[in-house]
């Protein structure tokens, strides 16, 4: 699992030169978001169609706290020859048990120009109000797929800190992204991202995620990845708001096994086992996910997964659960 960034960004496809599996996971959640050949994801929209989709998120660790979202988006494709419109709407809320709990509502209006997207949110929590903008470009060039994308809001979105929202720390959100396919359902993904927060930290992440290898075993509809991941966070300052360790590391080598029934169901598994130099720790991960395309305009996709390997110095019991519903509807 790369680190859990849910900025809320309608349009999380590639441009008109896109294919089913180039898709960009736009919050940083790329395990449950990247594709296969076999399935398309639900938050994939070519540039010449209307679009609608749902999104849930559910997040909670070993130290009771708790984050859950849930999100629609709308694209209206082609109100010109170049602009596309998109609008969204969610709500959220984040608790630590027996200690306190915040919710929310967001919604968002977007326009897409040509490879650049822009959107205008709203943030609406308890007791304040923040506008939140966002600005993206992606685009292709040669085997590159790639994404810069720039947000401010409250740091909450990227900490999961209770104080984060009580002292309304804010995060100026820069990120680049590059996704390369080389054939035979193996590519490579990575990306730099860079948090200021209103607290005089900085947070600078490398990320990558790199499918090695593919096969077919016994039967044409059962495959594997392996697969290395990693990433590595440093802090400019470190302090008791929120987790900041001054550095991180995490590496994992992968094993994707797939099986698919038919279009209507998929099932992918995660099993990851690997090793933090700086914390002299051997993190894990293990998941599931579901998926299916019924129809050429109807996909969905559901997963679990659960790890130690994101607060790797909370301890050696430290450990998270997460899971991720998409639902989409082109036409």
């Amino acid at each position: 699992m790369s680190k859990k960034y849910h900025d809320i960004v309608l349009d999380e496809t590639l441009n008109d030169n896109a294919v089913a599996d180039e898709v960009y996971a736009t919050t940083q959640d790329e395990d449950l978001l990247k594709t296969s050949s076999e399935e398309v994801s639900p938050l994939y929209v070519p540039a010449d169609l209307n679009s609608l989709a749902a999104k849930g998120y559910y997040f909670e660790d070993s130290s009771d706290i708790v984050f859950s979202s849930l999100d629609l988006f709308y694209k209206r494709a082609k109100i010109s020859d170049s602009i596309d419109l998109g609008v969204d709407s969610g709500l959220f809320f984040i608790e630590q048990r027996n200690i306190n709990r915040y919710e929310g509502n967001r919604y968002g209006a977007s326009l897409f120009y040509e490879n650049f997207s822009f959107r205008l949110g709203l943030n609406k929590y308890d007791d304040f109000s923040e506008i939140v903008p966002t600005i993206q470009y992606q685009d292709k060039y040669y085997e590159h797929n790639y994404l810069l994308e720039y947000t401010r809001q409250n740091a909450l979105f990227y900490t999961y800190s209770l104080c984060s929202y009580e002292q309304r720390i804010t995060a100026d959100h820069f990120s680049v992204s590059d996704f390369i396919n080389f054939g035979d359902d193996t590519d490579l993904w990575g990306n730099i991202e860079v948090n200021s927060f209103s607290n005089s930290n900085t947070e600078i992440t490398a990320q990558f995620d790199w499918r090695l290898y593919y096969d077919r075993l016994f039967s044409p509809h059962f495959s594997y990845h392996t697969a290395l991941e990693g990433w590595y966070t440093k802090n400019t300052s470190t302090n008791a708001c929120y987790y900041s360790p001054s550095f991180t590391d995490t590496t994992i080598l992968r094993i994707d096994p797939q099986y698919i029934f038919s279009k209507y169901f998929g099932v992918r598994a995660k099993l990851g086992v690997g090793h933090s130099f700086k914390e002299q720790t051997q993190p894990y991960k293990y998941g599931l996910k579901l998926f299916g395309n019924p129809t050429e305009t109807l996909s969905y996709s559901v997963g679990c997964q659960n790890s130690n390997a994101v607060r790797l110095s909370y301890g050696p019991t430290y450990n998270y659960t997460e899971c991720e519903l998409n639902l989409g509807y082109k036409w």
